[in-house]
């Protein structure tokens, strides 16, 4: 079997086995939450939410999102790479929706489809580092999509205390069975309509802030005691989707 046959069948079955060892693996870790608070606020005041996080924190949120807060409805920034392809097909694996093209790179279509979207009731995630750099600085497409849509963006951070790293441009975290997840979210982040553009880049720089604060304080936050996971779900409020 030449190289290119085996690149194919892994990025077809790649992204089953990914998910089928996560769901595996997510019992098995403890979940710590801290912060809540500030989401519950942010979905009883707008009902909807921008999620907001690094690139290498990818993998373990949809477990979060589906599994501790009990969501579905949701939509995921995805770039037009074959990664991006990979992601898009882990997520649908959780019923999630996903906009192929980044908020940095994608153009006027892509802020259209998401504020179409979001006007359908979905929450929106996006990695503002992502897809390819650089690492932890916030671009300024999530701030713009923000003022758009009129939507909170809720910072979101975690760590955990036994992990992989791989060696890629974001040092992409990979959790691994038995750890201890420390999940934090900040509060929200809101951008008027009729901002200007030093107003958009105190937004971002308010952002980029915050999600470095959330990874310092989650490192500390492994040694805490938080809620427990199910406290999500309470956050959540008439959300049912």
């Amino acid at each position: 079997m030449n190289v290119l046959k085996t690149a194919k069948i892994l990025r077809a079955v790649g992204p089953q086995l990914l998910f089928l060892m996560g769901r595996a693996a997510w019992p098995t870790m403890r979940l710590e939450v801290f912060g809540s608070e500030n989401l519950a606020q942010a979905y009883q005041k707008h009902g909807q939410i921008i999620c907001a996080f690094w690139h290498n924190r990818t993998l373990l949120l949809p477990f979060i999102y589906r599994y501790e807060m009990g969501l579905t409805h949701l939509v995921a920034m995805v770039s037009r790479s074959r990664d991006g392809q990979f992601l898009a097909d882990f997520l649908h694996r959780f019923g999630f929706r996903a906009i192929r093209g980044s908020t940095s790179t994608g153009g006027t279509g892509t802020f259209v489809q998401a504020t179409r979207i979001a006007r359908q009731g979905y929450d929106i995630a996006i990695a503002p580092d992502g897809p390819r750099g650089p690492r932890c600085q916030v671009q300024p497409g999530i701030i713009k999509l923000a003022q758009m849509t009129s939507l909170p963006i809720m910072p979101v951070s975690y760590q955990v205390s036994i992990r992989r790293e791989l060696h890629s441009w974001d040092r992409f975290i990979i959790p691994l069975p038995f750890a201890k997840v420390a999940f934090e979210m900040a509060p929200a982040i809101t951008v008027p309509r009729r901002s200007r553009q030093k107003g958009l880049e105190q937004a971002r720089q308010r952002l980029q802030d915050r999600l470095i604060q959330l990874d310092l304080a989650t490192a500390l936050r492994l040694r805490q005691r938080g809620k427990p996971g199910e406290t999500l779900a309470q956050c959540t409020g008439s959300r049912k989707h």
